[in-house]
């Protein structure tokens, strides 16, 4: 396989839509030809402690950050 893109979520607490950061690296013909990580306002908006404990994130972090559907206009084109 030398096209894919490997894409990486962390989350705020155990909702799925939770997601506080992501991160992807797009491989084309066995070559890394693009990277992204951004950090994320979780929804809902909480950190459990053994999220926090894994990823390090807090709310602090992700206080001023875009929500999940703006981070994903950018993600989008480059998984397209």
């Amino acid at each position: 396989m030398k096209d894919f893109a490997a894409i990486d979520f962390e989350t705020a607490n155990s909702q799925r839509s939770s997601v506080c950061s992501v991160g992807i690296v797009i491989v084309r013909g066995g070559e890394i030809a693009d990277k992204f990580y951004s950090l994320i306002k979780p929804e809902p908006e909480y950190y459990n402690y053994w999220c926090s404990q894994v990823h390090g994130l807090c709310a602090a972090d992700t206080e001023d950050a875009p929500i999940f559907p703006e981070v994903w206009k950018q993600i989008e084109p480059k998984i397209a």
